[in-house]
């Protein structure tokens, strides 16, 4: 499992989440290199220090050897001792309770082995460094466990120790005490510092977890209004250039029928054609340019109630036979309501115009101070005519449902009893506070 994997809900807190991380975002040692050099470093610099004294020794002269092993023997444990706590690093990354183990277990088999526990003072920061990493990894809680028994194992072998080379009681608590306080005070030291690192670090890479989750949760929000974007312009093409084409059509029709009577009336309507298919190119123009355009203004004001003026003399000139009663302040509505009550209405009108083409459409707008009724009305086709095929998507009443239920409005639709088609809907209108 990844980081990335890792969506931490909102709410859940900071430390809750932390536990959740994948261990290796906690660990200093991420790759074999960086434990060999780790490992390396103390080699060398535990090693120099554990030989000082020793050393000295043979340099000053004159001092008798008391030992239990022969100087070359000495120096070669010393240094056996430094390379073996030295490789538990290489542990430390996956396993670091082997590595407090190891160093811990050196320090008092070489000094109770070689009865030189003051020589060794410079592995007491061996283990507390192991106490560090182990720190980083690990609960508070459990590092303090860790750390504790540490204390007491060392403290209590080398209290072990001092009784079999004949100390008395008192004198080997004393050195103990002193060996414990050596000891006690850089393991504190690193473990309050391990903790703490690893609480940060847990801290940080939360933090970049959360900050990723945000992103993808943007990008998500970014696609779901990119594909509603979509899904409005496909439906401002299904409302507008459906207009044109079924007006096209419609006009289409009417040259035909009168051609052979009145060419030249025919020819004028052919003009008139030519031009609803420039409308048409336009709609479908404007609506391929949102497409593609992001972040841009759009091309003009959304129609509303106050152009539907515009919508029946459109119609009109189109040879339908279509009126338009309005009452109540239309200009008032909210934009909201306005707009969907004009799209839904234009709707209506178009699929009249396919579906009972010559039929009159009556078209009522009553704005009332608390909601807004609206009423299409197409009477039966003439005989001899037939609906316009080809440009129904299924889109129009539903579409008209949708806008509606948006603004929780009403509509209904239906045949009438003469024969005709009915779309009527109702939009409550938001009273001010």
């Amino acid at each position: 499992m990844t980081a990335t994997d890792i969506s931490p809900a909102i709410g859940v807190s900071p430390s809750d989440a932390a536990a959740e991380l994948p261990a290796n975002v906690t660990r200093i040692l991420g790759t074999r290199r960086s434990a060999l050099v780790l490992a390396s470093i103390v080699f060398v610099t535990t090693t120099i220090q554990v030989l000082a004294e020793p050393l000295a020794v043979l340099v000053q002269g004159g001092i008798e050897w008391t030992l239990p092993v022969s100087a070359p023997v000495l120096f070669s444990l010393l240094v056996l001792g430094c390379a073996a706590q030295a490789s538990a690093f290489l542990l430390a990354d996956r396993w670091p309770e082997a590595t407090v183990v190891i160093t811990t277990v050196t320090y008092i088999g070489l000094a109770a082995g070689l009865s030189v526990p003051g020589w060794l003072i410079g592995m007491y920061l061996v283990i507390a460094l192991a106490m560090f990493l182990l720190a980083t990894r690990k609960s508070l809680t459990v590092s303090i466990v860790w750390l504790v028994g540490v204390v007491l194992v060392v403290t209590g072998a080398l209290f072990l120790w001092a009784l079999a080379i004949g100390l008395t009681p008192n004198v080997a608590a004393g050195f103990v005490t002193t060996e414990a306080m050596r000891l006690t005070a850089p393991a504190i030291a690193a473990t309050a510092l391990g903790a703490w690192w690893g609480v940060q670090t847990r801290r940080v890479n939360l933090a970049r977890i959360q900050a990723e989750t945000a992103k993808r949760e943007h990008d998500d929000r970014v696609e779901e209004a990119e594909r509603k974007e979509r899904a409005r312009i496909a439906q401002e093409l299904h409302d507008v250039a459906g207009q044109h084409l079924a007006g096209l059509i419609t006009l289409a029709d009417g040259a035909l029928a009168i051609a052979p009577a009145r060419p030249e009336e025919a020819l004028r309507l052919v003009e008139e054609v030519r031009n609803e298919g420039r409308f048409a190119a336009a709609s479908l123009a404007g609506a391929l340019t949102d497409l593609r355009a992001v972040g841009t203004e759009p091309r003009e004001t959304t129609r509303d109630l106050r152009q539907a003026k515009g919508l029946i003399e459109y119609w009109h000139k189109r040879g339908m036979t279509i009126q338009l009663a309005a009452s109540g302040p239309v200009e008032e509505l909210p934009a909201v309501v306005s707009a969907t009550a004009y799209r839904c209405t234009q709707e209506a009108v178009t699929n009249a115009a396919k579906h009972a083409p010559g039929s009159a459409v009556d078209v009522d707008i009553n704005a009332r101070p608390d909601r807004l009724e609206v009423a299409i009305t197409n009477g039966s086709p003439p005989s001899g005519t037939a609906p316009i095929a080809g440009l129904g998507l299924g889109w129009g009443l539903s579409g008209m449902r949708e806008r509606i239920d948006l603004l929780r409005g009403t509509l209904v639709f239906g045949t009438t009893p003469e024969g005709g088609w009915v779309v009527r809907f109702v939009i409550p209108v938001a009273q001010p506070d």
